[in-house]
Order: structure tokens, then C-alpha cells, then sequence
């Protein structure tokens, strides 16, 4: 995500393994935040373990803006 992205160095990317509860979702899935220092952190759900993914995936998922979210449960400093 970071070569992908063009992300610095102190940008925070956070990949996460979850468990899927929503019906017809796999048992895994992964979530990729990007945190920047200054901006707007993004959100990545793919539904697939993250040992499955592969750098076409991650591209897709960049393009498809259905899985991203926006995160708004970053504390902000004043």
C-alpha cells in the first residue's frame, strides 16, 4: 500500500485480520487503514485473508470506491 499509495515514511499503515460476520462474507477479512500525519485517513475492507492478497488486489480495492471508508475515529489535535 505504501509503494502503491506513494506514502511517506510517516504515514501510519495499519493492516488488520478480522473476523466477518456479515452473511455470505468469508471468515476473514482485511482491513488497511492508511493514518497520515496531516489529512484525511482512508479505509480498505477486502474479504479476504491478507496471506491471500495480492498486489492486483490491493490496486483493485485503490480503484473501487465502494471498499473504501472514511475513518473518523481519529482523535484530532486542536
Amino acid at each position: 500500500m505504501r509503494t502503491l499509495l506513494g506514502l511517506d515514511e510517516d504515514t501510519a499503515v495499519v493492516i488488520r485480520e478480522l473476523a466477518c460476520t456479515e452473511p455470505g462474507c468469508p471468515p476473514l477479512e482485511t482491513v488497511v487503514a492508511v493514518l497520515p500525519m496531516d489529512g484525511e485517513a482512508r479505509r480498505w475492507t477486502l474479504h479476504r485473508p491478507a496471506e491471500q492478497l495480492t498486489e492486483d488486489d490491493l490496486r483493485a480495492a485503490l480503484l473501487d470506491t465502494r471498499t473504501k471508508e472514511p475513518v473518523n475515529d481519529r482523535p484530532r489535535t486542536p
